[in-house]
């Protein structure tokens, strides 16, 4: 039965690596590393084999499309990851009998998902699959091959994907506390997307070259819940996906202590688009039913978590 598309919003996040050698390669900040890598990623060398306790399958990104820029929003790139299935346990049906043995197939058999790249807002659409998505084995994978990648072209950074949660839900936590005495989060230096919660923040960060900071906030007679004050611009900052992890929460709720992290479940739109439609689009990337499809992912984006003024 044809199936409209959806998908799970994720954060683009750089971060660096190497830290026993600093001066090693380049750093990635800019958008045109940012693609250079994706296009980098789509050759044979990088495919990745997992193995199982009885299967073998191969992890490949293939496909890298630059549609240019979108009427109204700004650059838009893709590509598809792909999970091959080289060999397999299981009973196999001979002339004779039902044995159990291993199957092999040459070409492998294969699953795949598209991921679309905002590089205006650096947020990710990444297709949902019944079976790729369940376990989030695809975005370990996936930032495996992306690390390869990187290192490979000689850069001391890679990209990492982080779940942008729904709207609201984090600064919802925060709010439902009468009293909070412990915030706890891992936050990643911004780029490029910043609210007026969260500008203060980053050029705190800035100024001190920080790439990185963990914030274990406490303070038995309750944190400041102001908007103007430290940690309500840490939460909103998590919330647009700049962190690792989940955020955690202690102090008063309803009358009793209480402990809360935040759920590390993406947000997930979708399209009254057939999935087979948008995954053809690539094939004619400047074609206006290309363009269609890409504004209708934008806009289902900016639905699923909107731009902060």
């Amino acid at each position: 039965m044809a199936q409209h598309f959806q998908f799970e919003l994720y954060r683009i996040n750089i971060v660096d690596t190497d830290p026993m050698f600093p001066d090693f390669g380049q750093r990635i900040r800019s958008d045109e590393q940012i693609l250079a890598v994706l296009q980098k990623v789509t050759s044979s060398d990088f495919d990745l084999t997992q193995e199982t306790k009885k299967a073998e399958y191969k992890w490949s990104v293939r496909e890298f499309t630059d549609y240019g820029q979108i009427p109204g929003r700004g650059r838009v790139a893709s590509v598809v990851l792909a999970k091959s299935t080289l060999k397999k346990d299981g009973m196999i049906v001979t002339d004779e009998r039902i044995i159990s043995g291993t199957s092999d197939s040459f070409p492998p058999l294969a699953s795949m998902m598209m991921l679309f790249f905002d590089m205006d807002r650096h947020l990710v659409a990444a297709e949902y699959h019944g079976e790729l998505s369940q376990n989030k084995i695809w975005k370990s994978s996936f930032l495996k091959i992306l690390l390869n990648a990187a290192y490979k072209m000689q850069m001391s950074s890679s990209l990492l994907l982080e779940e942008v949660p729904e709207k609201h839900e984090i600064v919802k936590l925060f709010r439902s506390f009468e009293r909070l005495t412990r915030l706890k989060v891992y936050l990643r230096l911004p780029n490029p997307e910043l609210s007026r919660y969260t500008k203060s923040i980053y050029e705190d960060l800035e100024n001190g070259s920080i790439r990185e900071y963990l914030q274990d906030m406490k303070n038995p007679g309750g944190l400041s819940k102001n908007e103007q004050a430290r940690p309500f611009a840490s939460v909103a900052l998590a919330e647009e996906g700049y962190k690792s992890g989940e955020v955690l929460f202690e102090g008063i709720k309803e009358g009793r202590f209480t402990k809360v992290r935040s759920s590390e479940e993406a947000a997930r739109g979708k399209l009254e688009i057939l999935k087979d439609y948008v995954r053809g689009i690539s094939a004619n990337a400047k074609a206006k039913e290309a363009q269609q499809v890409l504004s209708a992912i934008t806009a289902e984006i900016d639905r699923l978590h909107p731009k902060e003024d």
